[in-house]
């Protein structure tokens, strides 16, 4: 399996291949729009759920078939989109995701319940 920063490379040198990077663009240009795509595709995984069609083929399923990949449902494409966008993100910005995952996920482990909340 491929570490988190490989895919993250993967998906970054797709991206900028697709014209996602382009060069006149500044860090800060692209860090707002990069956040607002996850945050657009949060939205539509909200929507695909709030109209029930979170487990219907997501609009792009029939040419995935077609190309002889696994066609996903809208829940599954909508989580895809955002993991892409992010470990995008991160390849750009140079972040060691693998490790930051890592570290975050041992820190979580150490908190309590609900983060000692109660509700």
């Amino acid at each position: 399996m491929n570490s988190l920063n490989q895919m993250a490379q993967t998906f970054h040198e797709n991206a900028k291949s697709k014209g996602f990077h382009p060069e006149h663009e500044t860090i800060r240009e692209f860090m707002a729009n990069q956040c607002n795509n996850i945050c657009g595709e949060v939205a539509e995984l909200w929507d695909a759920w709030r109209s029930g069609k979170e487990f219907e083929p997501c609009d792009k399923a029939h040419k995935m078939s077609e190309l002889g990949l696994y066609p996903l449902n809208c829940t599954e494409e909508e989580l895809a989109d955002i993991i892409i966008r992010a470990l995008d993100l991160s390849a750009r910005l140079g972040i060691d995701i693998q490790r930051a995952v890592e570290s975050k996920h041992a820190y979580n482990t150490s908190r309590p319940y609900k983060h000692g909340k109660l509700n």
